[in-house]
């Protein structure tokens, strides 16, 4: 399923307000990404539409479990183009987190399993010997440690 930057917009700004066990509503979203109802509105029923999230008018917002997997895709992906223009790379903050998700939504799956793979290897983060696949929601529950800000990577 291919999304659109937009709706993976709106998937992690859902996922994110549940994470925080809130109840997530058109407001919420509207004043979360500075727009308004009705836009908010018609990509809700979009995604309503896709399977994506559950929602009937003037209620809550909740993700379906498909929804719940894509936005985990949609953060994972970013991590990982993230630590490898941070990290690996050595760009800037602000330039990685930029450039991250650009370049994130260009990239296939094979790609960014790969990227993970090399990613993962070359910070010592942890084993993707789980058979690890951006497309499998068990495997990216996979413990692991983040990069502290300063830690030397390839120590």
């Amino acid at each position: 399923m291919k999304l659109s930057s937009i709706q993976e917009e709106y998937l992690k700004t859902i996922y994110m307000f549940e994470k925080d066990n809130r109840e997530v509503r058109i407001t919420d979203i509207a004043n979360k990404l500075k727009k308004t109802k009705p836009t908010i509105n018609y990509a809700i029923n979009s995604l309503k539409t896709e399977g994506l999230v559950n929602y009937e008018t003037y209620g809550d917002i909740s993700l379906t479990e498909e929804g719940k997997r894509q936005a985990i895709k949609i953060l994972e992906a970013y991590d990982i183009v993230f630590l490898f223009l941070k990290e690996i790379l050595n760009l800037d903050e602000a330039s990685a987190e930029q450039e991250a998700e650009k370049m994130k939504a260009t990239l296939s799956d094979d790609t960014l399993n790969k990227l993970a793979i090399y990613v993962h290897k070359t910070l010592g983060l942890y084993s993707l010997e789980c058979g690890y696949n951006i497309g499998n929601y068990r495997c990216i529950q996979c413990h692991r440690r983040t990069v502290k800000k300063g830690e030397n990577a390839n120590e």
